[in-house]
């Protein structure tokens, strides 16, 4: 973010800022080390061949988080038509595209909806309909509301029942409340409008104070 240093020559009146994470129980870790807790966590449980690696994902979101695991892991990440065709939209390059595949045969790790990890009893039901194929079931459920005060700065935790293991990574696209700090400091705006959160002058005040503090 530092490196923006064209930012820093302008004037800026008025910054419309994504205030999702305006909290301060939400100074999660960098995406970067959550990344690489994800990729050490698959390396860490492939012990077993008969292993189903499955990873969150909104329509869209959650992009460099398949896509890094697919390039460091050196393996290809199962997708769906529709999330294929989404990706092709998003113009990835052809050397990224080459990691997805709509075979689920070719891949141990499938990229599904975020809804289907919510709960145990979800996955089950998943883990049930590979019955044969696949022994274990790991889920990734990657969210930065994961995260909150109270809880150690950690990049992910690992809960298990029976031979469904998942974990929670405070993993988002969005800034964590540092990040939102840092970013205002950088570019000095005259002004600051929150744009998540937003119910009136009352707490959008608020969250300007917590930015400035």
């Amino acid at each position: 973010m530092a490196s923006l240093s064209v930012l820093q020559t302008c004037s800026i009146n008025t910054l419309i800022l994504d205030t999702t994470y305006c909290n301060s129980q939400y100074d999660f870790p960098k995406q970067e080390a959550v990344i690489q807790f994800v990729i050490e966590a698959i390396q860490a449980e492939a012990f077993n061949p008969k292993t189903l690696f499955l990873i969150g994902s909104y329509t869209i979101g959650k992009e460099r988080l398949f896509l890094e695991v697919a390039r460091v892991l050196r393996r290809k990440v199962y997708v769906n038509a529709a999330k294929f065709r989404l990706l092709q939209c998003l113009e990835f390059s052809e050397e990224d595209m080459q990691w997805f595949t709509m075979n689920e045969q070719e891949s141990h790790i499938h990229v599904v909806p975020m809804w289907t990890l919510a709960s145990f009893k979800r996955l089950k039901h998943i883990s049930n309909q590979y019955t044969g194929r696949f022994s274990l079931i790991v889920a990734f459920s990657p969210t930065g509301w994961t995260f909150s005060k109270g809880k150690k700065k950690s990049p992910g935790r690992r809960w298990q029942q029976g031979t469904v293991i998942r974990y929670e990574v405070p993993y988002s696209e969005h800034c964590s409340f540092t990040e939102l700090k840092e970013f205002v400091k950088l570019v000095s705006p005259e002004n600051i409008i929150p744009s998540v959160n937003n119910d009136g002058p009352d707490s959008a005040n608020a969250m300007v104070s917590l930015l400035l503090s």
